[in-house]
């Protein structure tokens, strides 16, 4: 038996109430590009047995709820198209489709595209723009603005085939690419990579395009299956021809956002499931462009400092890179090493964990410079007050023993941390430190046999001693702590009783601890976190991945009309606009 071949029989299967799919009935599928009926061919048993399911109940006017498993419904799509290629009925394809754009929405731009195709190929323009007037649609025109090619054409001073060969290109779109800054390097290191192929290619008597036509020729007829030379065969060489080009821009963006310190990377692999076209692949292409990548990255621009805000607000841990360089190249001057951190935090305003900068820098100093090192935990604080949640990470044990010579020291720094809590004034805090190691205090010599007398005699001391020094310290703003270590040592701690004023967000969900503090964890990432970070997270919560995120999706749904928390390469991600509408300042 070939197990690639659905047996469609017509049978209808019962479904719950409402039309409602549970989850858990529907087999997850990975989100990816589908070009072609034939991708049925890559999927698991399970999920094309659930297709068959689908398509049966499709037919029979039953509409599945997929969960956003939307490779079923593209592949729908493309298994109509193939049934119109063989009956030549353009007004059930018509009524199909219409049906599936209203049911799975997100079909609508492809499922439009190929019927308009059908219907221009026919001659029948007049049902062209009936269905342009009808559905809304705009078709792309021959010169669409929004064109790679068209884009830089002339900031670049490209030429003709070089506006051919990013016009088949589509665009990007995510945030990395975004930045204009970063887009044209990619493009130009793009072009710069094509040509270098191309010339190597040349020298041996052939071209880039022509090894790429027999990569394609191979994916047609070893993955797709398509007999040579036949409609479906010219339609997928030159679809996968694009798919080709632009995995070799996305290994070009790699190499920008390689060499720009940006660790989120594109999934370049191919998603055909044969050795041949990998190996064939690898060996023709991109042995040779790794080579291009690393003789034309090192002669990409440097990052203006908008280009350098923008990265660090999108990788909120890039600054570690600068960091570990500062921190390498320290040679005894405490001054310019605060001078270089500020500077380091300044270009990273915008990243969600800029205060971890100045944290991890009053560490690394602590041992060479007392003040240094303070005036950099003055400087986290301070941002730690401004960011969404005052975490308020204290001194470690360690550095309050190296920091502080005595209790009044550590006293005193705390009233500091104390009114900076409490005014919010930087400079005054800043200023205030060189005076712990300026004041001359008296030294009492302590007769400890007495104190342990007296100790043994009140043993309501500390109690007495800690509420006299609540009435002069604590108030609506501040606690008082007080600890007794020995007979001759107490340790006193002023903390905030609030945290930053700024963390009043709402959300205008009704959301869970849990789903509450995921939300959080992607305020922290700058709206996107790591597949395993992610899975640590549900696990840790004792619930699954996919369970917690769909919850939170379909509590969003009312409001967004669309998925808050999408998967996006290794990352899941949340739209920038969509967070804004469901929280309120």
């Amino acid at each position: 038996m070939d197990d690639t071949i659905i047996d469609v029989t017509g049978q209808s299967f019962a479904l719950p109430t409402d039309n409602e799919q549970n989850l858990s009935n529907v087999p997850y599928w990975r989100h990816q590009l589908v070009h072609s009926y034939s991708e049925i061919n890559n999927a698991t048993n399970e999920q094309r047995r659930f297709y068959k399911t689908f398509k049966a109940n499709f037919l029979n006017e039953i509409y599945m709820n997929l969960d956003w498993n939307n490779n079923y419904a593209f592949i729908l799509l493309f298994d109509f198209l193939q049934e119109y290629d063989s009956n030549g009925d353009i007004n059930r394809l018509e009524k199909l489709l219409k049906t599936l754009i209203s049911h799975y929405p997100k079909t609508k731009n492809n499922a439009l595209g190929f019927l308009i195709q059908k219907f221009r190929a026919k001659g029948d323009h007049s049902s062209v723009n009936r269905i342009c007037k009808e559905e809304n649609y705009q078709e792309k025109s021959n010169d669409d603005t929004g064109k790679l090619g068209f884009k830089y054409k002339e900031s670049l001073n490209l030429t003709m085939d070089q506006v051919a060969l990013l016009d088949r290109l589509w665009n990007p779109g995510n945030n990395f690419f975004n930045i204009e800054f970063c887009s044209v390097e990619i493009v130009k290191l793009y072009l710069l990579a094509i040509q270098r192929l191309d010339d190597k290619y040349r020298d041996e008597a052939s071209s880039l395009d022509n090894e790429m036509q027999k990569i394609a020729d191979v994916i047609a007829t070893k993955h797709y299956r398509h007999r040579k030379n036949s409609a479906n065969y010219t339609y997928s060489v030159k679809s996968i021809l694009d798919e080709l080009y632009f995995n070799i821009f996305k290994h070009s963006e790699n190499a920008v956002r390689e060499h720009y310190g940006h660790k989120r990377k594109l999934n370049t692999e191919l998603i055909y499931n044969v050795n041949e076209i990998d190996k064939s692949y690898n060996e023709m292409i991109l042995v040779r462009l790794q080579k291009a990548l690393a003789i034309y990255a090192p002669t990409l621009a440097l990052p203006d400092r908008d280009t350098e805000l923008e990265l660090n607000a999108q990788n909120p841990a890039r600054w570690k890179i600068k960091y570990e360089e500062l921190t390498a190249a320290y040679n005894n001057d405490p001054k310019m090493f605060v001078s270089d951190i500020v500077i380091l935090g300044n270009i990273n305003k915008r990243n969600t964990a800029v205060e971890n900068i100045f944290y991890e820098a009053s560490k690394f100093i602590a041992p060479h410079d007392k003040e240094a090192s303070l005036k950099l935990y003055i400087y986290y604080l301070h941002h730690d007050l401004r960011s969404v949640k005052f975490e308020n990470k204290p001194l470690a044990k360690t550095m309050q023993k190296n920091l502080f010579k005595n209790n009044e020291q550590l006293h005193d720094f705390q009233i500091i941390v104390s009114n900076l809590i409490n005014d919010r004034d930087l400079d005054k805090a800043l200023s205030a430190v060189p005076q712990l190691y300026k004041v001359k205090r008296k030294k009492i010599e302590l007769d400890h046999t007495t104190i342990q007398q007296v100790h043994e005699k009140h043993s309501g001391t500390v109690e007495l001693l800690n509420e006299y020094l609540k009435d002069e310290y604590e108030d609506e703003v501040n606690s008082f702590k007080i600890e007794e270590i020995n007979e001759s040592e107490i340790v006193m701690e002023i903390a905030p009783k609030i945290i930053s004023e700024g963390n009043n967000t709402a959300v205008l969900v009704d959301l869970n601890t849990v789903q509450l503090e995921l939300l959080e964890l992607f305020y922290k990432g700058n709206l996107s976190v790591e597949y395993e970070e992610l899975e640590a997270f549900s696990k840790s919560r004792g619930m699954f991945r996919n369970q917690l995120i769909d919850s939170i999706n379909e509590a969003c749904y009312e409001i967004l009309d669309d998925v808050l928390i999408e998967e996006e390469d290794e990352y899941y991600t949340i739209n920038d606009n969509y967070y804004q509408k469901i929280v309120t300042p």
